[in-house]
């Protein structure tokens, strides 16, 4: 393995281990909390944080929707 691919190898890693663990304290932060509108603007904003954290990465914006849907089921 070259060092270019395994620094990318390691760069990604990193990307998706923070993308999980980010991901999933936003899950819990708003997991069983009344989703009233004040609610959903400030989870809104944490996941707008979140991405910007992570530069738009497109598996960050994979991995959040997936959390943001799982919020939006349990409120039904």
């Amino acid at each position: 393995m070259t060092y270019g691919k395994q620094q990318r190898d390691n760069e990604n890693a990193d990307l998706i281990k923070g993308v999980w663990s980010d991901s999933y304290r936003f899950y819990l932060k708003y997991h069983g909390r009344p989703m009233e509108p004040g609610a959903w603007q400030e989870a809104t904003k944490d996941f707008a944080e979140i991405m910007k954290k992570y530069n738009g990465a497109p598996v960050c914006g994979r991995v959040m929707l997936a959390a943001f849907a799982q919020l939006e089921e349990e409120t039904r």
